[in-house]
């Protein structure tokens, strides 16, 4: 078994990273407000663990516009 790659060429824009992150905060929002705190839990430490990972641990290349090499989408 892989560990999965936060260094894919497809996390390079900052747009993607963070819908990535949005995504799960919105539903841990979600869970919260309708009183389901077991999965509210579940979507925020997985919001916790996307901020940590995409955002502070980064390592930014330079490169993060859409003619970026290895940028998939043309």
């Amino acid at each position: 078994m892989t560990k999965a790659n936060a260094n894919h060429p497809w996390l390079r824009p900052v747009w993607r990273r963070a819908l990535v992150v949005a995504i799960p905060a919105a539903m841990a929002v979600w869970d919260l407000v309708n009183a389901n705190y077991g999965w509210a839990l579940l979507f925020g430490g997985m919001t916790a663990y996307g901020i940590y990972t995409f955002f502070i641990v980064w390592k930014d290349d330079g490169e993060d516009g859409p003619d970026a090499p290895g940028d998939v989408e043309k």
